[in-house]
């Protein structure tokens, strides 16, 4: 199964969208698979049904933080190629979704209980949140095969 079909199922099993992010993509950072889909729970639909970025966005951006991020003030490349990826990847994701803000990817104001309640009766995350999944993966697994961390070397 390869990680996009792997994150999909993620989702279809009830996970949220950052968690299947999150979990296919980062997991091999984590001493317990279960951790990432822990860190990530409070960031689906748009972090914790606010409606605002889309929870494919938000577990793809730790993914990127887990490959090329810094932990120490001293590691300019890896700050610098973090925020470049990051910022690659959102690019990308909302030229081809419209959006990077939940309540417009799925059209309904789910920050609002009627909002929330007419996504769920016509199945609008069901409806939305695959391609969404798909579209992330898409693109993260492209731009980490355009960055690879291992080609990088000592440098990161």
């Amino acid at each position: 199964m390869n990680k996009s079909s792997e994150a999909l199922k993620a989702f279809d099993s009830g996970f949220n969208c950052a968690q299947s992010m999150l979990h296919t993509y980062g997991k091999e950072f984590f001493r317990e698979e279960a951790s990432a889909l822990k860190l990530a729970s409070g960031f689906g639909a748009g972090v914790s049904y606010r409606g605002e970025m889309c929870g494919a966005v938000s577990g793809s951006l730790m993914v990127i933080g887990l490959h090329y991020g810094y932990s120490d003030l001293t590691m300019e490349l890896q700050k610098d190629m973090n925020f470049l990826v990051a910022r690659e990847f959102m690019t990308a994701f909302e030229q081809h979704n419209g959006s990077l803000v939940c309540n417009q990817l799925v059209k309904s104001e789910i920050n609002t209980p009627e909002g929330l309640e007419f996504a769920r009766q016509n199945g609008l995350f069901n409806k939305t949140c695959p391609g969404l999944i798909a579209s992330a993966a898409e693109i993260l697994e492209s731009l980490l095969e355009k960055y690879p961390v291992e080609k990088m070397g000592s440098k990161l």
